[in-house]
């Protein structure tokens, strides 16, 4: 039988460009361009993290409740009140102020955590096991347009006014298309294990899969938290401008956008583990290198490396989900992604007050320390496991 009438192609291709054109608007937007605009608002370090962590912290009860009502609604559903939400908080953002703003910002990741968990166990269902990572690299990449796309518009279209907004709600109410081309699966599907014996061998594996993936998620969401949340301050402490901010925003979104795919093929071949060792020590020497001067090709450089570093985390951890034995995909991956989200409202209030009660480069140098804990996590897995 061959893959196209083994596998519904058109649905996933559908269900990839939905995910690629809303994260323009929900995350690249949202996420990315948004706390650099309130920067720009006059927002201190202490205000900028309050707002980050409400992106995220908006993500969680939608995290949580969105299995069931993808099995109550349907999955499709569930996607389309997600990026309704998103197209109702970017313009209340743009008409409301401080102490407002971290409304908006809770009802776009809400929104987010909808489209998040209605899309991605639907398509990883219906994908080829024997590639799953790979899938999920190459989706991860996908989705890593945005911080790319978002930066460019912004710089484009300046951040004088509200015009990265509607731009942001356009993208969110565009993704609508592509889901009316996916055709709906059976829901009980969604019950079935989340992987079968070719890609785990013993339950005790998936167990070590697992836990990896749960401290991939836990410190990497950390680290990309404080990051797409407070990278403006950290470029403003440099005395870069708005639009150098804005170009190695998109530069960071490249390296995400490039280095995925390697990162799914890697975690296919030797492991989740041992990519995601290589990818935090390659976090702890860029953010390391970036917390001290240098020279502007060179931060470009650095910054390039560590978009790849640190959007793989996300990447990782879902693989992880994928590959579990027990409990149902869709669980699997709400619960990787509530760690993940929840770890995410506590790395921009942390590395906020930090940066306040120092100065800017104590971003890179939170990021750097959550690196070197994953990487010796992870390393203890590797000893318990064979132990």
């Amino acid at each position: 039988m061959s893959d196209e009438q083994e596998f519904d192609w058109r649905s996933i291709t559908a269900l990839n460009a939905v995910s690629t054109l809303a994260q323009v608007g929900q995350y690249g937007i949202a996420f990315v361009v948004i706390p650099v605009w309130l920067a720009q608002q006059g927002l201190d370090a202490r205000q900028l993290g309050v707002f980050a962590a409400s992106l995220w912290l908006g993500q969680l009860p939608a995290l949580a409740a969105a299995p069931r009502l993808c099995r109550r609604f349907g999955a499709r559903r569930v996607v389309v009140v997600g990026l309704l939400c998103t197209v109702v908080a970017l313009p209340a953002i743009a008409l409301s102020g401080w102490p407002r703003w971290p409304l908006g910002g809770a009802l776009a990741g809400c929104g987010l955590g909808l489209r998040w968990i209605g899309v991605e166990p639907w398509l990883y269902r219906i994908a080829p096991a024997h590639a799953r990572g790979r899938l999920v690299g190459f989706h991860e990449s996908l989705i890593a347009l945005a911080p790319i796309v978002a930066p460019l518009l912004a710089g484009r279209l300046g951040l004088h006014d509200f015009s990265v907004f509607w731009v942001g709600a356009a993208f969110s109410a565009l993704a609508l298309v592509p889901l009316a081309m996916a055709r709906d699966t059976d829901d009980a599907s969604s019950t079935a294990p989340a992987t079968d014996a070719s890609t785990n061998r013993s339950g005790t594996l998936g167990e070590v899969v697992f836990l990896q993936g749960v401290i991939v998620a836990l410190l990497g969401g950390m680290a990309e938290g404080a990051l797409s949340g407070l990278f403006g301050l950290f470029t403003q402490g440099r005395g870069l401008s708005v639009a150098q901010t804005a170009d190695l925003l998109a530069i960071f979104g490249v390296g995400g956008l490039l280095l995925q795919y390697p990162v799914g093929w890697l975690a296919d071949h030797r492991g989740v583990g041992r990519a995601a060792v290589l990818c935090a020590l390659g976090t702890a020497v860029t953010a390391f290198l970036l917390a001290w001067p240098l020279d502007y090709v060179l931060a470009m450089v650095a910054i390039f490396l560590l978009g790849g570093f640190i959007t793989a985390f996300l990447t990782l951890a879902i693989v992880a989900s994928t590959m579990t034995r027990g409990g149902n995909m869709a669980r699997n991956v709400s619960v990787i992604s509530m760690v993940y989200s929840g770890a995410a409202v506590g790395g921009p209030l942390i590395a906020g007050a930090t940066m306040a009660a120092t100065r800017a480069d104590a971003l890179m140098v939170f990021t750097a320390t959550l690196a070197l804990a994953m990487a010796a996590a992870l390393a203890w897995t590797a000893l318990r496991r064979s132990g």
